[in-house]
């Protein structure tokens, strides 16, 4: 998905669900997806993280 719209559905997740979401760049493309903290962590997508919105 493109990478506005993967930003305003982390926006939308994270408000429905009072969760962290990430929205990370797929390696060597240009698309991006929302993922949670635990599928960041698991997958270790530190580094292909462009925008955050993350619980206290």
């Amino acid at each position: 998905m493109m990478k506005q719209y993967a930003i305003d559905l982390a926006k939308k997740w994270y408000r429905e669900h009072e969760r962290s979401y990430f929205v990370v760049q797929e390696e060597g493309s240009e698309t991006y997806r929302v993922v949670d903290k635990a599928e960041k962590d698991e997958k270790q997508l530190n580094r292909y993280v462009v925008f955050s919105i993350e619980v206290d």
